[in-house]
């Protein structure tokens, strides 16, 4: 039958997977969690049997992926090229719902992922997917948690390379910019206020969650030595009113080394925006920068 139900096997837990030509069509006018794991299994059965209709049916137009070697697709690529479009079987997976967005985040394979549905007019679509390669032996820390002292943050903490469209996004770039200068100039107590509960980091070295993070940061203010930002060279916030928009940006380390690219979910909770997740990924083809050299 067409649209039976396929039974699979991921992470121990029995789901149905349903096949794209129905099973998309009816979950993208649904609600809830269910929805999205419905979802994002008729999205791996479209890549798998390489239905390219049903991969652009669920895809945003404005869609891209961003891979574990930092190239990002455009929506027009990645249904051309489906037969290089992820299906693995994933775990850890974990739905956060915010307002119009809702973000799932797990492991696939050697990769960290998050994908980020958006609520349209004609139901949920795929907007951005971001994988990031897990290390075969995660450091004890990453570079940029090492303490760097006062050295030069104009660049992110006091300018950028972007112009903030509306009132939305210049309440979102303060937050933002707060939070560079509390880590630059440690202050764990006021940093976290701009933190969300279950707020992940993940980069090509590790990932954390609120409590490490804050422990870093509370060591970093016994110490009295901050983490001046890594600077932006590009920055992009797209707002899912009433209370979320997503930030992507590109960045070169402090201590140099090749750019990465980042997203950024946000969203307005007890009356200011808090960071909900912050995910980024090494762009490989790129060349190594030099540190930054702190003024005198």
């Amino acid at each position: 039958m067409r649209c039976a139900l396929i039974r699979v096997l991921l992470v121990a837990v029995t789901v149905y997977l349903v096949p794209p030509a129905c099973g998309l069509e009816l979950a993208l006018a649904e609600e809830g969690a269910d929805a999205i794991r419905k979802l994002d299994q008729g999205l791996a059965a479209a890549a798998r049997s390489k239905d390219q209709r049903a991969l652009g049916r669920v895809l945003a137009a404005k869609f891209t992926w961003t891979d574990g070697q930092g190239r990002t697709w455009p929506k027009s690529e990645v249904v051309r090229n489906i037969a290089g479009f992820p299906a693995l079987a994933e775990s850890d997976v974990k739905v956060n719902f915010y307002g119009p967005i809702a973000t799932v985040t797990g492991q696939r394979g050697n990769f960290r992922f998050v994908r980020i549905w958006v609520k349209r007019l004609l139901g949920w679509r795929l907007f951005l997917l971001l994988d990031t390669p897990i290390p075969a032996q995660p450091p004890a820390q990453a570079s940029v948690e090492a303490g760097a002292g006062q050295g030069d943050c104009d660049n992110p903490c006091h300018t950028l390379p972007y112009s903030p469209r509306n009132d939305t996004d210049k309440a979102i770039v303060a937050a933002w910019q707060q939070t560079k200068v509390l880590e630059w100039k440690p202050n764990a107590e006021e940093w976290a206020r701009y933190i969300a509960d279950e707020f992940l980091i993940i980069n090509n070295t590790t990932m954390r969650n609120r409590e490490q993070r804050i422990a870093i940061a509370k060591a970093a203010q016994e110490s009295g030595v901050g983490t001046p930002g890594d600077p932006v060279t590009f920055m992009r916030i797209t707002d899912f009113p009433p209370n979320t928009a997503v930030m992507v940006s590109r960045h070169f380390p402090y201590r140099g080394g090749k750019p990465y690219f980042n997203v950024r979910v946000w969203v307005n909770r007890d009356a200011r925006w808090q960071l909900a997740l912050s995910q980024q990924v090494t762009i490989q083809a790129e060349h190594p920068v030099a540190a930054v050299t702190a003024k005198k």
